[in-house]
């Protein structure tokens, strides 16, 4: 067999590598010292102290053993692969006899090249990727969809040090990056890595007054205003985008006179149109100023002025997705300017905002005077992802696309060599009823199978035609692959347009290679405006990874015939395709996270079949109308409802309230617990809970329960771990809050902190599934996010969650949170969830008051304000994003339920023993009110001054309580 090294292992560090290399070579495994530890995980033995992590895999018929780890002193418990494991007893693991028969594939192996990179798979680079790898930057990487861009821009980025910045317009696409970035553990020391979109990156400059205005928003506003000769809404909406305010970056937005005065190529109107269109822009400008809308475009402009360097590199991905306005300003960041990579495919442009790599590298060359061309681009020609069939259309197009439009632009177009594993097919069939109801029977109910349109408008049509929920327009496919995708009238919905596509271009025109040269005509108005159309089908095309079913009402069009699709198929044979419901939910919680909420919404609606439960959830507005019944309207039944919700949130304001009126249930609350959850959650703890799994089938996996719990909710303040897992797997959304403001997340680190057992059986298995990529703060109205890997992150949320369980003793004393409660709260916490060094006392100390909101520091994201000494509260400016929503973080954690003893009640309940509480707790609040009240900046004296009125107002209420 042969030997595939890490690419971060350097095998002259690594004692007796050589040697053990030799053994495995002669595949002498005994020598080796080989032991199965783990699914397809190996540990061999190099020394008496010394261990390799490896892993077997094959390609094309060879056999090769991945080194994936280097051990020194048996550290099984650092092991990136092992998390968790803290020792293994070698002695009771058998030798390997024999290389596993049932070792995974690889995708591709350099046989040039020895070394892997990791990212949530292996991958192999070829010889062109390989030699962009080893570049240093600048760099401007340009490739098709499956050409791996991402993947080898990700690993570029783990070469850098210092501040890096990952950013590019999709929320998803950053998710995603992030994800594949830290796989399996990944940690690099030297670096500190934002991933942002681009939204977020401007709320990081500067969060802005107002919403971003999308075109569904536009529309709306559109239809409103007084006929005029300019109709169609998205042209204009892209016009405003991608010609008025994008492309200059020394102006926020063209003047009129600027506008009118345009080539005939730098807009997608007729010159006698643009008065008209200009006159709408300028209403558009008062309506953003006059609605709290803001355009991205115009506000990128603006923050240049004020935008300070801050990266030491910056990657901007899927960039042509972006303005020469926002990519301005991202460049704006560096600490350098040649600190930069690029990557994208300008063929996948689906909208016209006049993108190209010359413009591109124009803006370069002006911030970087004598950067070489040369040295600035690099292309990727190989596709990994489409079946060989798919890419040899989509490369027709490509010819097509260059012979008929010319280009100076070489980048812009490139033809791609398909390395696809899987083959597949092509086939074109005429529009008739009794294909259109084949492939609606035998896909309806199949995840592989996407139908894409060329408009939103052309949806409505196909979906009466097809069944399924997956259809999208053109603009929502983009980012999208599906295993087959059903493309319907594409052609027939543009047909005019489509046609003068193809004029003047000829068969033989398609033939051999791309030839480089300027447009016919130079006022050829179509280079610009057809060039979309052309884009838009390519972009179709290679949404498919294996199978493209093309359905056409007239199949004669000439664009087919110089694509080669000359002779439409009238029938059509295809096996069932369907899935499992379980596969449907998991398909509408990527839909979710990528923002296509109407086919997710669909799914759920005519696949899941879901409904809305029956029952009444306790949450807002009803939560509050229970309060007035159980306290104020002595009903027997709202207070025990009163009592079961104080119990499940762990509400002791409410708890304190039932007292008050003499609800004897509420002096034992923890005799409430256990008849709770007997009344209640029995489904959660049966071995095999099939009565849930009705109820997910009916109402969906994130349904609520009266208490406004979804299952995972419940499932993790249960601690059933298995159920944890079972409720992610069918796509359980991590990021709903229960009525407290907090996530499953939040919740198990809640009951972890109070639960010994609970911290050392149940937490260990779920946090990492339940563990947000980062929580999104506002201070200084400058968005943070703060990474899952930062010791901030974890502090946060356990100090939110510890809120009213120990703040309300500490302020009697005009103290604050410590080091101590944290060490308390963390005592039983497992080492791979928290690490021993970030327990230590010192440690969390220097945490605590790195963060204070007046220490300077480069990393200081002033999460607390120091009472005094040791002793911090959370800076009352500090918001977080809850639900999509800016919170304040004293309305998440309303003050007033600080008056509250949690301890009342153990041992008995003395009312006269609760108002001298209340009194107390009445003096802490002045206390700290006016500790606070030395917080400088008006802003941040009128949060604070609410503090003692709440508890003001809070003991006047009390009192007008009965008895």
């Amino acid at each position: 067999m042969q030997v595939l090294l890490y690419n971060e292992l350097n095998p002259q560090a690594i004692q007796g590598f050589a040697k053990w290399q030799k053994f495995m070579e002669a595949d002498d495994l005994k020598s080796a010292d080989v032991k199965k530890i783990g699914d397809n995980l190996y540990r061999a033995r190099l020394n008496r102290t010394d261990r390799l992590l490896l892993a077997f895999h094959h390609y094309q018929g060879q056999r090769y053993a991945l080194v994936l780890e280097y051990l020194k002193n048996h550290d099984y418990a650092g092991s990136r692969f092992l998390r968790g494991v803290a020792q293994l007893d070698e002695e009771a693991i058998p030798l390997l006899e024999s290389v596993p028969e049932d070792m995974p594939a690889l995708a591709y192996v350099n046989p040039q090249h020895p070394r892997f990179n990791l990212l949530d798979k292996i991958i192999a680079f070829d010889d062109v990727q390989q030699a962009i790898y080893q570049l240093t930057p600048p760099l401007v990487i340009i490739g098709s969809a499956g050409s791996g861009k991402t993947a080898l821009t990700l690993e570029k980025m783990k070469a850098v040090a210092g501040d890096v910045l990952y950013v590019t317009l999709s929320t998803y696409l950053v998710r995603n990056a992030r994800d594949l970035y830290y796989a399996h553990a990944y940690d690099n020391p030297q670096q500190q890595v934002d991933f942002l979109s681009f939204q977020e990156f401007l709320e990081s400059i500067q969060i802005p007054v107002g919403k971003p205005i999308d075109f569904h928003t536009f529309a709306a506003w559109f239809a409103r205003q007084p006929r005029s000769a300019i109709k169609d809404a998205h042209k204009l909406f892209e016009e405003f985008k991608g010609v008025i305010t994008g492309p200059s970056v020394d102006t926020a937005y063209l003047s009129r006179e600027q506008y009118l005065n345009l080539g005939v190529k730098q807009s997608i109107f007729l010159e006698e149109e643009r008065a008209a269109v200009y006159a709408i822009f300028s209403s558009y400008l008062s309506f953003l100023q006059e609605s709290g809308y803001y355009d991205s475009n115009i506000v990128s402009h603006q923050y240049v002025t004020y935008s300070s360097p801050r990266y030491d590199f910056v990657v901007v991905d899927e960039v042509q997705d972006l303005t020469n306005s926002q990519l301005y300003l991202i460049l704006k960041a560096l600490r350098e300017p040649r600190g930069f990579l690029l990557c994208g495919d300008a063929n996948q442009i689906v909208h016209p905002n006049f993108f190209s790599w010359s413009k591109v590298k124009s803006l370069f060359y002006q911030e970087m005077p004598g950067q070489g061309e040369a040295e600035l681009i690099r292309i990727l020609h190989t596709n990994y992802r489409n079946s060989p069939q798919v890419t040899a259309l989509a490369n027709r197009l490509l010819l097509l696309k260059q012979a008929r439009f010319g280009s100076i632009d070489r980048e812009s177009n490139y033809l791609v060599n398909s390395n696809g594993h899987v083959q597949g097919k092509v086939v074109f069939l005429q529009d008739r009823d009794t294909i259109r109801r084949e492939l609606n029977a035998k896909t309806r109910t199949s995840t592989r199978f996407g139908v894409v349109v060329m408009h939103e408008s052309k949806k409505l049509e196909a979906q009466q035609h097809f069944n399924t929920p997956l259809v999208f327009s053109i603009q929502e496919a983009k980012g999208l692959e599906y295993e087959n995708i059903i493309l319907y009238n594409f052609l027939s919905a543009e047909a005019k347009r489509f046609r003068e596509v193809c004029e003047g271009v000829n068969p033989a025109d398609l033939q051999g290679d791309l030839t480089y040269a300027r447009a016919k005509s130079k006022t050829d108005k179509s280079l610009e405006t057809y060039k979309f159309y052309v884009n838009a089908l390519y972009v179709a095309l290679t949404r498919a990874v294996c199978d493209l079913y093309w359905i056409e009402a007239d199949p004669q069009q000439r664009l087919l015939s110089l694509l080669g699709l000359e002779q439409a198929q009238d029938s059509l044979t295809l096996e069932n395709q369907g899935s499992s419901l379980e596969d449907w939910q998991r398909e509408a919680h990527k839909l979710s996270l990528q923002g296509k909420q109407e086919q997710a919404e669909r799914i759920r609606r005519e696949i899941l079949q879901q409904q809305t439960p029956t029952w009444t959830v306790y949450r807002d507005d009803t939560l509050q109308q229970l309060h007035q019944q159980a306290i104020q309207g002595n009903d027997k039944k709202a207070r025990l409802t009163a009592f079961e919700i104080a119990l499940v949130h762990d509400d002791t304001q409410w708890l304190r309230d039932l007292l008050l009126v003499d609800f004897k249930p509420a002096r034992h609350p923890e005799n409430g617990i256990k008849l709770l959850q007997q009344k209640h959650y029995l489904a959660y703890q049966a071995k095999n809970p099939q009565a849930l799994r009705q109820q997910l089938q009916q109402f969906g996996v994130d349904f609520r329960n009266p208490f406004n719990q979804t299952p995972l909710m419940t499932a993790t303040w249960l601690g059933n771990a298995a159920l944890v897992e079972e409720l992610l797997e069918r796509g359980a959304d991590t990021d709903l809050v229960n009525n407290q403001g907090f996530t499953a997340f939040q919740i198990a680190l809640q009951q972890a902190s109070k639960d010994e057992k609970y911290a050392k059986q149940t937490l260990g298995r779920i946090y990492a599934a339940l563990e947000p990529d980062s929580i999104s703060i506002q201070v200084d109205a400058r968005l943070i996010k703060l990474d899952k890997r930062g010791m901030e992150f974890f502090l946060l949320n356990l100090l939110i969650v510890l809120f009213y369980r120990v703040l309300p003793s500490k302020l009697i004393k005009s103290g604050g949170f410590g080091t101590q409660e944290v060490l308390d709260a963390i005592a039983h916490f497992p080492d791979h969830v928290l690490p021993k060094h970030r327990k230590q006392r010192a440690y969390l100390s220097s945490v605590l008051a790195k963060n204070e909101m007046y220490r300077d520091g480069a990393y200081n994201y002033k999460l607390f304000y120091r009472l005094r000494q040791g002793h911090y509260v959370f800076n009352p400016s500090l918001m977080l994003r809850v639900e999509g929503e800016w919170v304040n973080i004293y309305q998440l954690l309303p003050l007033d339920k600080l008056t509250y003893r949690a301890e009342a009640g153990t041992n008995g309940w003395d009312k006269n023993d609760q108002r001298y509480w209340d009194q107390q707790m009445e003096w802490g609040c002045d206390n700290l009110n006016q500790a606070l009240q030395k917080v400088r900046g008006d802003v941040l004296n009128d949060a604070l001054s609410m503090l003692k009125v709440l508890c003001e107002q809070e003991l006047q209420r009390i009192q007008q309580i009965p008895g």
